[in-house]
């Protein structure tokens, strides 16, 4: 019998090593190749999208709504998540307070296409939902303030609870929230802020 215990212990190492070499921990997760650069030349035509949020359901993003750090008890920087612990810092664009205007928890974390290695930082997004029937169909402008890795889509949009849920109908945002990912079409969507001592110009020049 004592014999077989070397046979046996060699034929397992050998079958996690071919089980390491097929990759099987990750053969079994569909990984999306992002897409092309968004760019402000792209014709503004809606592409489509995939979507999840995370934080609070009607938060800004992260369960802080993105406070300074040295704003929040102790306690909670012990047992917060790294990607919390980055979102407080400002995630990846460094804007902090994502809760107040003008950002006012209309946020989102945006994949590589999206993110632009920082220079996505702060853009603006037109995000409409077709389906499930919780969707109205209707545009919400978010703004770009973090990135994501996940390799769901070629763009995914990580939204901010309260982004996620204004794309359902009145009264319908929990629901739609507990749908988890869902398809989105999105554009570039150029806000302009205007004093009100300047005078808007039309095309004739007046």
């Amino acid at each position: 019998m004592g014999s077989l215990v070397p046979i046996v212990v060699v034929a397992i190492a050998a079958v996690l090593a071919a089980l390491a070499a097929v990759g099987s921990c990750d053969g079994s997760v569909p990984k999306v190749p992002p897409g092309p650069n968004i760019t402000t030349d792209y014709n503004a035509r809606w592409l489509a999208a995939k979507a999840t949020w995370y934080g609070s359901p009607v938060g800004a993003g992260p369960d802080d709504n993105g406070k300074l750090l040295y704003a929040l008890p102790r306690a909670h920087l012990e047992f917060s998540t790294k990607r919390e612990i980055a979102s407080c810092a400002g995630g990846a664009c460094g804007i902090k307070n994502v809760d107040l205007p003008p950002y006012s928890g209309m946020t989102s974390c945006g994949n590589a296409p999206i993110f632009k290695d920082g220079r996505g930082c702060g853009s603006c997004y037109r995000i409409r939902c077709k389906a499930p029937a919780e969707c109205s169909n209707k545009p919400v402008t978010v703004f770009v303030t973090d990135m994501n890795y996940d390799p769901i889509s070629a763009y995914h949009f990580d939204l901010s609870g309260s982004a996620f849920g204004s794309m359902a109908k009145p009264g319908l945002g929990d629901k739609l929230r507990h749908r988890g990912i869902i398809d989105l079409e999105f554009r570039r969507s150029l806000i302009i802020i205007i004093p009100r001592s300047m005078k808007l110009i039309n095309r004739n020049g007046q």
